[in-house]
């Protein structure tokens, strides 16, 4: 496991942004709950999705052409990203008619579709790397996600979520608050609940990364308020 080569020296901008927001968890008067919308039509009209860091996180995992499918593509920010500087090949699957037009238009192929009861791809169909990044917590079934995903990767499965202990959540639950995520997700996990679902998933994990520096990484189920992980691909996952 490791941190990020993006992420700031510890005692400048991580430790004062880590202090900023716990402050604010502290004193926040105005607790109303952030993206609340009635479906993920209106979601995607009103929220910008692109996140160019989870991108820069994850594209060290990637080799240069690899095939991909990008599950929640979103407004195809990171899919974009990934093409331009590791010339992959992407499919992106987004539940949103208004999140595949908006990567539609940035060149990527795109198909409507509610993975609720799976990924929908047939036995024959596969890819290197199947990207879940800020997916699997807007699930019902998380676990059906995942073993459909590691059984249509070949080389990697790429998940990312929010850490649900990150000290901001922490502060406010002490509060009496329920974690201010957003409203659309179901599903909660900090880095050990992960580490245990996948244990219990039988699914193999291969590497963590977050935005901290290496020498906080024991710190991480606190300090990181990104998860992301690789997984192995069922072929070859030794616990399969």
């Amino acid at each position: 496991m490791m941190g990020s080569r993006y992420a700031p020296r510890f005692g400048v901008s991580l430790g004062l942004g880590i202090l900023r927001e716990s402050w604010k968890a502290l004193t926040q008067s105005n607790m109303e709950f952030p993206e609340v919308f009635e479906d993920y039509e209106k979601y995607h009209s009103a929220v910008n999705t692109g996140n160019l860091s989870r991108a820069r996180l994850v594209e060290d995992w990637i080799e240069p052409g690899a095939t991909v499918l990008d599950v929640g593509v979103g407004d195809g920010t990171v899919s974009n990203y990934l093409i331009k500087n590791k010339n992959v090949k992407v499919t992106g699957l987004d539940i949103s008619a208004t999140a595949c037009e908006k990567a539609r238009q940035l060149g990527i192929a795109t198909e409507i579709r509610d993975i609720t009861n799976g990924l929908g791809l047939s036995d024959d169909t596969f890819y290197e790397y199947i990207l879940l990044l800020e997916v699997i917590e807007h699930t019902a079934y998380p676990q059906r996600i995942l073993n459909d995903a590691i059984d249509h990767a070949t080389k990697g499965v790429i998940v990312t979520i929010p850490n649900s202990a990150y000290i901001k959540w922490r502060i406010q639950m002490l509060r009496g608050y329920v974690p201010r995520q957003s409203f659309t997700h179901l599903h909660f996990w900090s880095v050990r609940d992960f580490e245990i679902f996948c244990k219990e998933a039988n699914i193999k994990i291969l590497e963590f990364r977050t935005f901290l520096p290496n020498h906080l990484m024991k710190f991480k189920n606190l300090l990181a308020w990104q998860q992301c992980w690789l997984l192995s691909p069922k072929r070859n996952n030794n616990h399969q």
